[in-house]
């Protein structure tokens, strides 16, 4: 191997797991069985018994990468911290995750991650659907930063900006009996019969808020927790910041969740905490377009090209306006109303 992936020539990688994810093969390698099984159970139902050659190969190596070189900051909007660095080297690029040491590199036909994965094995999961996404990118599809569910196949997409509840209302519409497509990333692609909409194979992580309030997910939370978390006032629970895996088909059943839908609705939660009554109104094509920077999403560190892409070129606005041309646009406001929702997510369905 040449390039970034010399970084994995001292590890031997004999566990082998093969996924098909929406017609994308990935073959995951790893020098560690007990991340094998944690990524088998994970991706359980995406598993296949053998793929054919050629398959983009994503090594997850326990241990420590010591890559040569400066690496660049890649620096946030609005003076977020930043989480990662980049370094660009011949056929290919290296990813440095500041908070966890784990050292990722990307080239034509492969991927890897080095570090203590074992206990960071969510940035395994994320490089794997990275590599999906990137696949499913090139084929035409945008990203949209949202959560969607679906009913018979058609989906609603639910955008709005960072604490709008995105994940919690995709929550509470699965307990309706919607079924879940995905979190926080949904690829769409404008076509002859609408919008086909592909989600990620990645298990919701939610805030303790969200927990408690759920009947079957509260369960997931010991009671003594609870209970202080039921104490808290409704601003401090909104605010509470504690991320945990939820596995939706563990809980509801299999099936629960589904990758695959028409995309019928985007829903922009534009609703406040504290604030009174659901209003919601139809909006155009262009007037949704205003709101691009609500949903709009790349890949980041993750982007196939040679530097990170800017978000307001023309080739990436215009096919997010072929799909909001197709599909109903509907802002939210006014204060937040998970029930409320559940009743406007059906009826937009239900068209």
């Amino acid at each position: 191997m040449s390039g970034p992936a010399a970084l994995t020539t001292g590890f031997d990688a004999p566990f082998d797991l093969g996924l098909r994810i929406a017609d994308v093969d990935v073959r995951i390698r790893t020098n560690d069985e007990t991340i094998r099984a944690r990524l088998e159970a994970y991706y359980e139902p995406y598993i296949v018994g053998s793929l054919p050659s050629g398959v983009t190969e994503v090594r997850v190596i326990q241990g420590e990468a010591k890559p040569d070189g400066p690496f660049q900051d890649v620096m946030r909007v609005n003076g977020k911290k930043v989480k990662e660095a980049v370094q660009e080297v011949p056929g290919g690029r290296l990813i440095l995750k500041h908070e966890t040491g784990v050292v990722m590199g990307l080239g034509d036909g492969y991927a890897f991650a080095v570090g203590d994965l074992r206990t960071h094995l969510n940035q395994g999961i994320n490089l794997v659907n990275a590599c999906y996404a990137r696949v499913i990118v090139a084929c035409g599809h945008v990203l949209l930063h949202a959560s969607a569910v679906s009913w018979g196949g058609r989906t609603a997409v639910l955008a709005g900006p960072p604490g709008a509840g995105k994940s919690t209302a995709a929550l509470h519409l699965v307990e309706k009996g919607f079924r879940f497509l995905s979190n926080d990333r949904v690829l769409a692609k404008a076509d002859l019969d609408g919008v086909a909409a592909l989600g990620y194979p990645k298990q919701p992580r939610v805030n303790p808020g969200t927990l408690v309030h759920h009947r079957r997910l509260s369960n997931l939370l010991e009671p003594g927790d609870r209970r202080a978390l039921e104490a808290l006032s409704p601003t401090e629970l909104w605010r509470l910041e504690r991320k945990r895996d939820v596995d939706l088909d563990a809980i509801y059943g299999k099936g629960t969740v589904e990758l695959r839908g028409r995309m019928q609705a985007l829903l922009i939660l534009k609703w406040t905490f504290g604030g009174r009554g659901l209003a919601v109104r139809h909006v155009t094509p262009p007037a949704a377009m205003a709101d691009l920077p609500l949903f709009q999403k790349d890949l980041g560190v993750f982007d196939s090209g040679g530097s990170l892409r800017r978000l307001d070129a023309l080739d990436h606005v215009s096919p997010y306006a072929a799909v909001l041309e197709r599909i109903q646009v509907v802002e939210v406001t006014g204060g937040v109303d998970f029930s409320a929702l559940v009743e406007v997510v059906g009826e937009l369905l239900a068209k």
